[in-house]
């Protein structure tokens, strides 16, 4: 079930291939909804051009990104029919390439139609380090998977974005892409429940824990935020405990 490897804590993130129309529409519509810059390249050019992403409408199938800036990246538009989009929110790197099905305009402003995508990228940047938790602090963590299985574990380290759970030996969850419901019981008793979609498996050597890495989905602000204070304050302990 579990790949044998040694790495402790060191759990690594990678780019993932995204396909759930579902999941694009959770990653895509905060760009929208806070007006981020996204980046387009265009083929031929030899620089960026910045836009935003004025709709996320997966039910129509379509995106729809506003003019391009400088406005010479527009006039390149009118013979190229693929351009690629990158963008950074919270952390995240999200990078996709589409096809151009409309350029239109709206009270002078240029806009572009293109068809939602089928598969983007994905990938939590490094700088978002997860924070190891003292064994003494036992923070307890529950999974339950689809078929309703239950799982608990101890948190081994946790991030803004993610978390590892360490689980007894002969734990039995699958090594495969899933979802699981997640509950997380903090020192005061606070609990944290959502989403958490498994990333990796590994066992470590020599105690035979079974690690389970993976990720928050869709927290709202009082999740994150929640979260967020914890591992500051796990910081804040650490900091304390080294300059004694």
């Amino acid at each position: 079930m579990a790949q044998q490897q040694t790495e402790g804590n060191n759990y690594q993130q990678q780019y993932e291939e995204v396909t759930s129309t579902t999941r694009i529409t959770a990653i895509l519509r905060p760009l929208q909804q806070q007006h981020s810059i996204i980046s387009i390249t265009v083929p031929s050019a030899k620089h960026l051009y910045n836009s935003t992403l004025l709709e996320v409408n997966p039910e129509q199938n379509y995106l729809l990104l506003d003019e391009l800036h400088p406005r010479e990246g527009h006039t390149r538009l009118s013979t190229a029919n693929r351009i690629g989009l990158s963008a950074h929110r919270e952390g995240i790197e999200i990078k996709m390439i589409l096809e151009i099905s409309e350029i239109g305009a709206d009270n002078g402003v240029a806009f572009y139609r293109v068809p939602f995508p089928k598969i983007i990228r994905y990938r939590q940047r490094r700088h978002i380090f997860r924070v190891p938790v003292s064994v003494l602090q036992s923070i307890q963590v529950e999974l339950v998977d689809a078929q309703n299985n239950t799982f608990h574990g101890e948190l081994q380290d946790i991030s803004a974005a993610g978390m590892c759970v360490r689980f007894p030996p002969k734990t039995a969850i699958e090594e495969k892409a899933q979802t699981l419901t997640y509950t997380l019981t903090l020192p005061d008793r606070k609990r944290v429940q959502g989403q958490f979609t498994l990333r990796r498996i590994t066992r470590h050597e020599p105690s035979r824990n079974i690690q389970v890495g993976g990720s928050f989905e869709q927290l709202d602000k009082i999740q994150a935020r929640t979260i967020e204070r914890f591992v500051l304050e796990i910081q804040r302990e650490s900091r304390r405990k080294m300059s004694r």
